[in-house]
């Protein structure tokens, strides 16, 4: 013991620095064990998803104005599914708005508007939807375009409208701030009020449009457009998890364990199309065959004159004939005749055709039919 102490009053200062050594590893060890340093692996996992400002660009051929609903974007993809409105701006059938996305890829599609006179837009045709990949790094930002041509209110079928309506409300109750609050209360008014002019609106889907505003709350919470943070409480704590000691005391085995274990994302599930007729009007013959009767002139026996020899009577009466003849033989003269035929020119029926005296007539059909969330068509 004495041979200890001597050793230590020699070496004092080295002796300090190891102690010293010892209490910062000890701290080192109980910092990484709590979370207080994260690896590099872990550091990008909490860090918030960067965005960018995605343009929506809409425009009408006629008739979208600051009476008509407006159009609504539909943005699914990196686990977002929400909705925003774009108005048309002062002059009409032109609008524009963005939407902030974070890093990833999404799909954009658009439900119509309703016109103050009942009309709406055919949109898949000419809007049909769009595949883009939001990059921080590009260098321009993507834009989605979006052309509508009018559908005049007389050819806007009753389900094109009931559509409409459905999907209208469906924006409002999963729509950001464009479309809550005053913003959907406005909307929604619009919406009951263009559908009651449409002339082949059905009781029904008015009154499907009158009470949609009791089927969603405009004052609800706005739905969420960026995907959330990774979860930084989870990923602790599987580093404390791991960063315990291990049986043989080794610090070394246990900052390995400490690193997260890389959790799966729940997949999306898989998009089932809503198929919806997208009709369509046209004219057709309706045929009508019927006789036709065909004339021409003909010269027809109308009677017969009767001309006596001897003094020239004549007469077309045949009674009045044989009295004659009686006198003329009383008298003692000839008493003979002859007869001639009287025509007249007449339009006589000669024959007959067949002839189609049918009629125009305008009817819906199915030219074909489309997904009424993704746009798709068959």
């Amino acid at each position: 013991m004495n041979g200890l102490s001597q050793w230590a009053r020699s070496h004092k200062p080295q002796a300090a620095a190891i102690a010293a050594a010892i209490v910062v590893a000890i701290v080192v060890a109980i910092a990484v064990a709590s979370g207080a340093f994260a690896t590099s692996e872990q550091q990008p996992e909490q860090q918030e998803p960067r965005t960018v400002d995605v343009t929506l660009s809409v425009t009408a051929d006629h008739g979208w104005d600051e009476n008509s609903t407006p159009a609504i974007a539909h943005i699914e993809g990196n686990d977002v599914d929400f909705y925003h409105a774009v108005t048309p701006d002062a002059d009409g059938n032109k609008g524009t708005s963005t939407v902030e996305l974070a890093e990833g890829d999404y799909t954009v599609s658009f439900v119509s508007p309703v016109n103050s006179d009942g009309s709406a837009f055919d949109i898949y045709d000419t809007g049909a939807p769009v595949d883009i990949t939001v990059d921080a790094d590009a260098k321009n930002a993507p834009a989605v375009n979006c052309p509508m041509a009018q559908i005049p209110a007389d050819k806007v079928t009753d389900d094109m409208l009931a559509d409409i309506v459905n999907k209208t409300k469906d924006a409002i109750k999963k729509g950001d701030e464009s479309l809550k609050g005053d913003a959907g209360t406005g909307i929604l008014d619009k919406l009951d009020g263009n559908v009651a002019k449409n002339p082949n609106a059905s009781d029904k889907t008015k009154q499907e449009a009158t009470d949609a505003d009791k089927d969603v709350d405009v004052n609800d919470k706005p739905a969420q457009t960026t995907p959330s943070a990774k979860n930084d409480s989870n990923a602790k704590a599987d580093s404390n998890a791991g960063s315990q000691p291990s049986s043989n005391g080794s610090s070394n085995a246990g900052s390995a364990s400490s690193k997260p274990s890389q959790s799966s994302e729940p997949s999306k599930p898989a998009h089932t199309h809503t198929w919806v007729n997208h009709t369509a009007t046209r004219d057709v013959w309706v045929s009508n065959w019927v006789d036709v009767p065909d004339y021409g002139t003909q010269q027809v026996a109308v009677g017969t004159k009767y001309i006596f020899a001897y003094d020239g009577y004549t007469t077309t009466d045949s009674n009045d004939a044989e009295w004659h003849s009686v006198a003329l033989i009383k008298q003692g003269v000839p008493d003979n005749y002859r007869t001639e035929t009287i025509y007249e020119t007449q339009q006589v029926q000669t024959g007959s055709h067949k002839e189609d005296h049918g009629y125009n007539k305008t009817e819906s059909y199915v030219d074909y039919v489309y997904c009424s969330s993704c746009g798709a068509r068959q």
